[in-house]
């Protein structure tokens, strides 16, 4: 993995919640040499994530531990990611300062990437640190333009991105998900509290005879690019094949692809394709 780091780079605060983004992230910083300190959000990250490596567990709503983390730590810039699941208040558990932003953005926000956004802002204002992007550090995450491996789509499923796109970019301005699935022009599902790994499951109950279904993902018009990019992985690839999906198409520039080259290689062996498409075109 090539990158795009400061020089000298501060060390870096990684956020963690779950999936393999955090690996792949973690796997970057150590084979650059980068110095970090992990935050495995509780109930989110993987239990093994952080093994032997410097970190510690929070929950969401620890905004004062966090802070004085920071200044412990001598962390500077700050990371978001991984997947996080939606949180009932209980779950987030909010402290003093957690409590403050939520006052300041309703209560009613809860898991909508308004409250993502809000605890940037709060972990910027209060805490000290500069929020950024994945993808500003390791800009070869971003998935490019065009077809990614051997298989291309055909034009029935040229069709079916275009439909889901559509769908995408309605649920994502609603602030509810990222990614529908497609076959042959019908919407097999959406995205909602779920989680992507569950809809992919959920709709190999539903698909239909022929050509099997699309999986796209986009980001939310509305959505800050430093939380929460539409990301898939080689997990996905397998839970795609094994769903009878012919391939995912996903916003190029707007969404990360972990682990490139074995992502690409298992679609191909397993016959799906990888899109990046630019989602106004």
């Amino acid at each position: 993995m090539t990158a795009a780091l400061q020089n000298p780079a501060p060390k870096l605060g990684i956020i963690a919640g779950g999936g393999t983004a955090p690996h792949a992230l973690i796997a970057a910083c150590q084979k650059l040499d980068r110095s970090f300190y992990v935050i495995c959000l509780e109930g989110q990250a993987d239990k093994n994530l952080a093994e032997n490596l410097p970190h510690v567990w929070l929950p969401l709503g620890a905004g004062s531990r966090l802070k004085e983390l920071a200044a412990q730590e001598a962390i500077n810039e700050v990371v978001m990611i991984g997947r996080v699941r939606r949180p009932s208040l209980l779950e987030i558990k909010p402290d003093w300062l957690a409590l403050k932003v939520l006052t300041k953005i309703g209560m009613n926000m809860l898991g909508d990437d308004a409250l993502l956004r809000a605890i940037g802002k709060a972990m910027e204002e209060e805490g000290g640190v500069r929020v950024i992007a994945v993808q500003d550090v390791f800009k070869d995450l971003l998935t490019p333009e065009g077809a990614l491996g051997r298989v291309a789509p055909d034009n029935d499923a040229q069709n079916d991105i275009r439909r889901g796109v559509e769908v995408a970019k309605a649920l994502g301005s609603l602030d509810v998900g990222q990614s529908v699935i497609v076959q042959q022009g019908m919407v097999l599902g959406v995205e909602a509290i779920e989680g992507t790994d569950a809809l992919i499951a959920r709709s190999a109950q539903l698909r239909r005879e022929g050509a099997g279904g699309v999986l796209i993902k986009i980001a939310k018009p509305q959505q800050d690019n430093r939380y929460d990019l539409p990301t898939i992985g080689p997990d996905t690839v397998a839970a795609i094949a094994k769903a009878g999906l012919r391939g995912v198409a996903l916003e190029a520039g707007r969404s990360l692809l972990i682990e490139r080259e074995k992502t690409v290689a298992l679609a191909d062996e397993a016959g799906i394709f990888i899109l990046g498409l630019k989602a106004d075109g």
